[in-house]
């Protein structure tokens, strides 16, 4: 079998590709920084504070999910200090962490979603988006209603944040995009190549006979579950591959969602372990952090679950 020609084929293709893609995704990417560095998710939360007082919750609550909007640590800062301070109960505290969830989604949306994944899978990206915002704005409802049951009513004022001045920002913004292409166009390009050479010599169905039982029982494709293997080891190299396999037909839109919501499920416990744990720890002691983080979890793993049951039934 001949191995050269598929492989300078694929480097020729990855090649192309990563080009047209980066300059896509960087110059997106260079555009929301900006944006965002001029307070917008701050004007967000200062829109959204009048709706927040009329709800009878409490004030460190309603303060914390607004700062939420532009900063999550900041959000969760303010918690920690209402515990300190005895302004707020931990029922009211955990409560608090679930409606965290849609602000603190929503701004990770305008920093990884709208230039990474929505410019490398399109349509695709932009539904797998929608879906992670449905299960946050769940997560987030259900953190209003046991606030409501839970909480006390105060005055609260709106957090503030400082604006950057034109040339700072421009500046931020730049060296934010740099830093980032520094690790998305070596991960795209070798993840595309690699994507587009393994499905020429037929390694993808050769690794897809291992998950087969698995995705036979589910009725999926068995690439699906490389897919989510993937986004095991990298978050970023499984969203570059759900784009090799969509642009070569190896996967459907619907499979591709399927494939990278399982990966989530999969990750769940080590993406937690990784990112949220320290930071709880550090402002709420091992007992209480590990308590809000195992609670966010296990609703966004069963909230994935019946996404998945749902997309497999349609």
């Amino acid at each position: 079998m001949d191995y050269i020609t598929p492989f300078i084929k694929s480097i020729e293709t990855s090649a192309y590709y990563t080009i047209k893609i980066s300059i896509i995704v960087l110059i997106t990417m260079f555009l929301v920084s900006y944006f965002m560095n001029t307070g917008v998710m701050a004007k967000i939360s200062y829109h959204l504070s009048p709706i927040m007082k009329k709800l009878k919750i409490n004030p460190i609550s309603a303060s914390s999910i607004l700062a939420c909007f532009f900063s999550p640590t900041v959000g969760y800062s303010i918690l920690a200090e209402g515990l300190r301070e005895k302004k707020i109960t931990e029922k009211e505290l955990i409560g608090t962490s679930l409606a965290n969830s849609f602000p603190s989604v929503l701004s990770h949306i305008f920093t990884f979603f709208i230039p990474v994944v929505i410019p490398i899978l399109g349509l695709t990206g932009v539904i797998f988006v929608l879906i992670r915002l449905g299960v946050a704005f769940t997560k987030t409802i259900i953190g209003l209603v046991y606030l409501s049951l839970h909480s006390t009513r105060d005055y609260f004022e709106t957090p503030h944040i400082e604006n950057m001045n034109r040339k700072e920002n421009i500046k931020k913004s730049f060296k934010r995009t740099l830093k980032f292409a520094k690790r998305l166009i070596p991960t795209m390009f070798f993840m595309m190549a690699l994507v587009i050479y393994l499905s020429k010599i037929g390694t993808f169905d050769y690794i897809g006979k291992f998950v087969k039982p698995i995705t036979d029982l589910l009725h999926l494709n068995p690439n699906v579950g490389i897919l989510a293997l993937t986004e095991i080891v990298n978050v970023q190299a499984a969203i570059v591959m759900a784009g090799g396999l969509l642009k070569e037909n190896i996967l459907t839109s619907k499979e591709v969602i399927i494939g990278l919501i399982i990966g989530n499920v999969l990750t769940f416990s080590t993406r937690y372990v990784k990112h949220s744990l320290p930071l709880h720890i550090s402002l709420f002691g091992s007992r209480l952090g590990t308590k809000i983080v195992m609670i966010n979890a296990i609703f966004t793993l069963i909230l994935d679950i019946f996404v998945i049951i749902g997309l497999l039934l349609v």
